[in-house]
């Protein structure tokens, strides 16, 4: 699969993912479903640092990247917690549950704005479509 392709298929199902939770309350095998495709997120995130770690890309691409599978490692840590203590229901304060799910949301939305400008970027860098700066006359 061409970089490009990965690149905008981890904004697609990051997308997916945040439709899946938000219809969340329809079934609860949602969740399930939730976790299985967050483990496909966390994973396309760091295969795709780890590709274009290996590209000439600018290197603002390259840490955005990077910026985005750690953020997606934290999704994972903070997706267990949730799921562990929802399902196993272990006492966990409604108020720290709240807390804990608004920042995996904002986490969330975080890895969908930068997948989708690294994967804009390094489409329009991999065409050339990037114009230089004009010298000033």
């Amino acid at each position: 699969m061409g970089m490009w392709k990965q690149l905008y298929a981890l904004v697609w199902l990051s997308f997916l993912q945040i439709v899946i939770i938000v219809a969340q309350p329809l079934a609860s095998y949602i969740v399930d479903g939730h976790a299985l495709l967050g483990l496909v997120i966390l994973g396309l995130a760091h295969y795709n640092n780890a590709s274009i770690k290996k590209t000439e890309a600018p290197a603002r691409l390259k840490r955005t990247t990077k910026a985005t599978a750690v953020l997606a490692s934290i999704q994972a840590i903070l997706g267990v917690t949730l799921y562990v203590g929802l399902t196993l229901g272990l006492g966990i304060p409604s108020t720290m549950i709240f807390a804990i799910s608004l920042i995996h949301l904002v986490i969330a939305l975080a890895i969908i704005t930068q997948a989708s400008s690294v994967a804009t970027a390094f489409d329009m860098w991999e065409e050339h479509e990037f114009t230089p700066p004009m010298k000033p006359s």
